[in-house]
């Protein structure tokens, strides 16, 4: 058959995959916990969040990396979604993974650096980002694949970004470094940012002059941090997602709680 035969002329609607980041407090873990989702707990943050279906507490990349390719080869029954709380840990373990065990350090040893690990001139980098494209990346896919979104939680910080056309822009972004935020936001169909003003929170899904947002879905700009509205708005955009194997309740009387 020639090639041109396969050429895909329909939409595919598959499972989000999304970026909700936000000031810790904010309540992104009590999102997950409403989405009905499994938490990879990254940073033992998660404990006081109620109906949270958590493992636990993951101090290294291997640990997380078991847990990831159970979750994308044999997913659970009556789960819609996988959270990681958060990504910026979760990148940094996978640095203390490059920079420490893959060097041949001794154990306990914290001198290596990025700057330094296999041969110096921040090669390390590139392993590390090896790792983020070749392992993570694709899991996360598989994990879509079987009809569960994904949802990766991480902080906020103020980020110094280079537009397109030469220009430096400060930006509220997730707290990843610049040189593996790219991989993240590219493969995201969605970059949230959640926040609060008083007892109102809110997610924001377009960008602004000042923070970084998107979707491929034609949202509206702005949503109540609640899974049960991102859902209603997913079904009702230009471009729905579908596929999920469960969708998550609404526990959104659980959002005034405090969550890391």
């Amino acid at each position: 058959m020639p090639l041109i035969d396969s050429l895909i002329t329909t939409t595919t609607p598959a499972p989000p995959k999304m970026i909700v980041y936000g000031q810790p407090g904010v309540g992104k873990t009590t999102f997950a916990a409403s989405a009905g989702a499994i938490l990879i707990d990254c940073e033992n943050g998660a404990g006081a969040v109620p109906g949270l279906k958590r493992t636990p507490y993951l101090q290294s990349w291997p640990q997380m990396r078991q847990w990831l390719v159970e979750i994308a080869t044999a997913p659970p029954d009556g789960v819609s979604a996988l959270a990681i709380d958060t990504i910026d840990w979760m990148v940094q373990r996978i640095v203390e993974h490059v920079v420490l065990d893959l060097d041949g350090k001794a154990a306990g040893n914290i001198t290596n650096t990025l700057g330094t690990a296999h041969g110096g001139y921040f090669k390390a980098r590139e392993i590390v980002q090896n790792i983020v494209y070749r392992d993570l990346l694709p899991m996360l896919n598989a994990v879509t694949d079987n009809g569960m979104a994904v949802i990766l939680l991480a902080h906020a910080a103020n980020t110094k970004m280079t537009a397109p056309e030469g220009f430096d822009l400060r930006l509220a972004a997730p707290d990843l470094p610049h040189w593996i935020a790219p991989p993240f936001i590219e493969w995201a169909d969605a970059v949230l940012y959640a926040s609060r003003d008083g007892d109102r929170r809110t997610l924001l899904t377009q960008g602004t002059n000042v923070i970084l947002a998107k979707n491929r879905y034609g949202l509206p700009a702005e949503l109540p941090l609640s899974w049960s509205a991102l859902m209603r708005a997913l079904t009702a955009s230009p471009s729905p997602a579908h596929g999920l194997r469960v969708v998550g309740s609404d526990q959104s009387a659980n959002t005034n709680r405090k969550e890391n």
